[in-house]
Formats: C-alpha cells, sequence, structure tokens
C-alpha cells in the first residue's frame, strides 16, 4: 500500500437537489403531524384512512386530471 492517504470526497449537491431534500423533509413533518384516522365516503363506500392517505390519494388524483386534460389540449 502506498503511504498516501485517501482524502473523504466532499458532495456537492445542486439546488434541485437541496430543493427534494426539503420537500421529503417536509413531506415527512406533515405525515407525522397527521397520523389521525377520518371518515372517508365515497359514494356507497364508508371507511376510516389516516388523513394524510387520503390526501395523499387526493392529490394524486388531480396530478392525474392535469397529466390527462394537458394530454388533451
Amino acid at each position: 500500500m502506498s503511504g498516501e492517504e485517501r482524502k473523504p470526497q466532499r458532495i456537492s449537491l445542486n439546488p434541485r437537489q437541496w430543493a427534494a431534500i426539503a420537500l421529503v423533509i417536509v413531506a415527512l413533518v406533515f405525515i407525522l403531524q397527521n397520523l389521525t384516522y377520518v371518515r372517508v365516503e365515497f359514494f356507497l363506500i364508508h371507511t376510516a384512512a389516516p388523513l394524510w392517505l387520503v390526501l395523499l390519494v387526493t392529490l394524486a388524483a388531480g396530478y392525474a386530471i392535469g397529466w390527462f386534460s394537458k394530454r388533451r389540449g
């Protein structure tokens, strides 16, 4: 082995990566603060689910609607 020591490489993150990390942290805080169960009624279906999950499904549905409507026009 040579006498040279390896210096640890410094990891540099670009602004998009920092923004992604920040959004993950915000999402985790949101989830941890919304663990309570809420009653969900959809047509004839009645169930209970964590609030964060209900909001996540709603967000995904909105995203899908936007994506499909953008493709059409």
